[in-house]
């Protein structure tokens, strides 16, 4: 990978500019200002940007989202509750298909990475099958809630009721998950830290493979300035045979990633012969057009020979966010399940 013409500023693991000073380290985030944008408001008018991950709201959205008692995030019978716990069934998808999860039948084993973790609900939730986890996101403001959470193992938050009315709640790491397994840091996915590539292989590969057993990048993908740099990494993130969960809905927004750089979700200009031309965008579409599949680009990418990976499994993962006491975004991310192959290039 290397650097690009300057992106716009990015959250949730992408580029930005000059960070500010830490703030302080109240276990209580209020202060919610009704101005500041839903991250639950996701439409092309929805406005926002990686912005929005530094704010008290998202923040107390993402503490919701990820430790937030489920009756307390949605109260009502008629609703759709397979997608709360979203967190825990991310985390869950990691251990079913890692190795290290499978062998040991006593203490957890194995090295876990969360890349895009927000406030750390999965961080933890991979703790319960790993040895050691770590968690990396570029947000100063998730990043800081999470590390509290780890140190007092629960927060209180502010959501809003409707209006400006607001309550208080509290989130909370389950009691059964040692805490000291947990690490957060600050960082670029698509520049990822040095210390996390490489070092997995063994004599002229030592390099080509990664340490961890398993990588989990939930809802980051259609978050960041160049995602395609992100998956360029994945393969020396990962040791032979180690997972690699990418959960996204897919949903590309200029605010957050620069248009040529979407993986999909564009029309493809027709070739002379009437097929689509590979790679080439239409700006003016016809009706029926042909389109480019996200997913499609993620399968060329991690199934190239550079790429490094096979795919095992894919299925839909629903998630919930709550805006207020009644609104919610409801979405149903594509989950693709990829194992690191044993041999670099093949």
């Amino acid at each position: 990978w290397r650097p690009a013409p300057p992106p716009p500023a990015a959250g949730k693991g992408g580029k930005k500019g000059k960070k500010k000073k830490k703030g302080g380290s109240s276990g209580h985030l209020n202060g919610m200002d009704t101005r500041e944008p839903s991250t639950a408001s996701t439409g092309p008018s929805a406005g926002g940007g990686p912005a929005v991950y530094e704010t008290k709201r998202a923040v107390n959205e993402y503490l919701q989202f990820h430790f937030g008692d489920p009756n307390d995030v949605l109260p009502y019978r008629d609703g759709p509750h397979d997608a709360l716990r979203f967190t825990q069934r991310c985390a869950d998808l990691c251990a079913k298909h890692t190795k290290s999860v499978k062998t040991s039948r006593t203490e957890p084993a194995g090295l876990a990475l969360d890349i895009g973790c927000a406030v750390g609900g999965a961080t933890f939730e991979l703790a319960k099958h790993f040895a050691i986890v770590e968690g990396l996101d570029y947000s100063r403001a998730f990043i800081t809630a999470a590390r509290l959470m780890k140190e007092r193992g629960s927060l209180r938050y502010t959501c809003f009721r409707e209006g400006e009315v607001t309550r208080k709640l509290t989130g909370a790491v389950n009691d059964r998950i040692d805490r000291a397994r947990v690490s957060f840091r600050e960082g670029d996915a698509c520049g990822l830290p040095r210390s996390l590539l490489g070092g997995g292989g063994s004599g002229s590969d030592f390099d080509a493979f990664g340490r961890h057993d398993a990588v989990l990048a939930a809802n980051l993908l259609c978050r960041l300035p160049d995602p395609a740099a992100f998956l360029a990494q994945c393969a020396r993130l990962l040791r032979p045979g180690g997972v690699l969960v990418l959960v996204s809905p897919y949903s590309w927004l200029e605010a957050w990633t620069p248009k040529d750089r979407w993986l999909g979700g564009y029309y493809e200009s027709a070739s002379d012969d009437g097929g689509s031309a590979e790679g080439s965008r239409s700006a003016s579409p016809a009706p029926n057009a042909p389109y480019r599949r996200s997913f499609d680009a993620i399968e060329a990418a991690l199934t190239s020979a550079e790429g490094g990976f096979d795919l095992v499994e894919q299925n839909d993962l629903p998630f919930l966010i709550k805006e207020h006491d009644r609104k919610f975004q409801w979405g149903v991310s594509h989950c693709t399940v990829w194992r690191r192959r044993r041999a670099p290039n093949a």
